[in-house]
């Protein structure tokens, strides 16, 4: 009798402790492939997640300046920001988001960027803290890289002036210029960029 109660006393302290140990991750990781600038190799492990709001969603914060990911002993380590040349995170609604360092695409670096569309004209966009670091105050830049014309407009996305400057590079469309008074989120520029695409 004894030898069954301490088998099932073992048993349930196993079970109990590599539950803990493989859920140990699961609400503040997400998954990230990432490559260092100083290295070709591809690592695949966890990002520590850190959320304005919930741990659950995305936050640039995670990865602006420094972020802890899990090395192969499952121990977090730190990462800089600028040592990263690419990387992409998986969030908790299968949503992948891509980055690269800026220094490939613009002629300074100035950290990460997201991409955010890639096609005849990319979208890159650049989070960074406004403000002290304590305050999370995230704000960003958008830039377009026209592959054609190889130029690089950096835009105020939804700021005052961004309506006109998208004009000018569209001009050519009347329909993509008259959808642009219309935008009012990412994905409304993301069309934009999609039909221009289909042009000629």
């Amino acid at each position: 009798m004894k030898k069954n109660t301490f088998l099932f006393l073992f048993f349930c302290f196993s079970f109990l402790f590599s539950q803990e140990k493989s859920n140990k991750y699961t609400e503040n990781y997400f998954p990230i492939k990432y490559i260092l600038k100083k290295s070709k190799d591809t690592v695949k492990t966890k990002v520590q997640n850190v959320g304005i709001d919930s741990n659950k969603g995305f936050s640039p914060i995670t990865y602006i300046h420094n972020m802890y990911v899990l090395n192969s002993s499952g121990d977090k380590i730190k990462i800089a920001e600028d040592s990263i040349q690419y990387m992409q995170i998986t969030d908790l609604k299968n949503v992948k988001r891509r980055f690269i360092s800026s220094a490939s695409i613009l002629s300074k670096d100035i950290g990460l960027l997201e991409i955010m569309y890639k096609g005849k004209i990319s979208w890159y966009r650049n989070n960074y803290y406004k403000g002290p670091i304590y305050t999370a105050k995230i704000s960003k830049r958008d830039f377009l890289l026209d592959h054609k014309s190889k130029t690089i407009t950096e835009i105020g996305f939804m700021s005052p002036g961004v309506r006109d400057q998208l004009k000018e590079i569209f001009s050519m469309y009347p329909d993509l210029t008259s959808m642009v008074d219309s935008m009012v989120v990412d994905t409304d520029l993301l069309k934009i960029l999609r039909l221009y695409d289909r042009k000629r």
